[in-house]
């Protein structure tokens, strides 16, 4: 993650996408800024949500597919290894299919 004196927020985002106006209520940042990038697939939803009313969630999105992030919710979507991804799957084993 980059700091604000990269010239990036605490989640990445390039503080030049960010409207000054903006930058202190985004949903993502605040004391609950771990959830978006939580182990539980139902944080995940939550973190997903609160995405929805962002004003920058589409350069958001667009910023963390280029820098290929590794994990989270950006723009509202659920990225792994710079790619989105419909729904994460919970930890262990994948359940067993009926035969």
């Amino acid at each position: 993650m980059c700091g604000p004196t990269s010239g990036a927020d605490s989640r990445g985002v390039p503080l030049e996408i960010i409207p000054p106006l903006y930058a202190a209520g985004l949903p993502c940042h605040g004391d609950d800024s771990a959830l978006w990038f939580s182990e539980s697939p139902a944080a995940l939803e939550v973190a997903k949500d609160r995405c929805l009313d962002c004003p920058v969630m589409r350069e958001c999105l667009s910023g963390a597919l280029a820098r290929s992030e590794p994990w989270g919710v950006w723009g509202g979507e659920i990225v792994e290894r710079g790619q989105v991804v419909t729904h994460k799957r919970g930890r262990g084993r994948p359940r067993r299919q009926a035969a």
